[in-house]
């Protein structure tokens, strides 16, 4: 008996397991590109970062030298995410490498999850099942480690609230994508007893 009987209420489990596959397939082509061009920057940012930093603390020592009626003000303003990733450059390049790693084998597993559903061959829709588990344990660590590394500003919050939303909905995408295995199982099985 499948866990589930629809997909959102309003669509049967193959239905659904298609728009999901759908989804999944076409995100995970746009993450991947939004990934590749961020982690280029990222990685160009990483071997610039010595010279910045040299930089920096000439600026810093230029600036102390001169006072300066506004230097109170800029020491006062909490740093923007960007300052709090490029402080974090080599762990954040390591993250983002294996966030497209996986948006790789998302490609690759929906491609197998919509040709499975499609033509009802209940074994592609397990790498699907197995790549969503593996999303889920990345995203879940993932939430934690921002948590820890950059502390508890609200952006930061907010970042690390919409990963775990996110691990939340495609939880639920796996449930869906998961009853529709039981229930091709379960076709197979009432087409096995009736052949007999």
């Amino acid at each position: 008996m499948p866990l589930l009987r629809g997909c959102c209420f309003c669509y049967d489990l193959k239905v659904g397991s298609k728009i999901i596959g759908i989804l999944s397939l076409v995100g995970a082509l746009l993450n991947s590109l939004t990934l590749a061009g961020t982690l280029v920057i990222f990685v160009f940012l990483g071997l610039g970062a010595d010279a910045v930093n040299t930089l920096s603390k000439h600026l810093e020592k230029a600036a102390n030298d001169y006072e300066d009626e506004y230097v109170d003000v800029r020491e006062d303003q909490p740093p923007t995410i960007m300052e709090l990733f490029l402080a974090h450059i080599t762990s954040v390049t390591i993250v983002l490498y294996v966030l497209l790693a996986l948006c790789i084998f998302m490609i690759i597993t929906s491609s197998m999850l919509i040709h499975g559903v499609k033509n009802d061959r209940r074994g592609l829709l397990l790498p699907f099942i197995g790549q969503e588990a593996v999303n889920a344990i990345v995203f879940l660590s993932l939430f934690i480690w921002i948590l820890a590394t950059f502390g508890t500003d609200t952006k930061v919050i907010g970042m690390a609230i919409s990963i775990l939303l996110g691990t939340l909905v495609r939880g639920y995408f796996a449930l869906v994508v998961f009853s529709q295995y039981q229930a091709l199982g379960l076709i197979r099985m009432h087409e096995e007893h009736s052949m007999k």
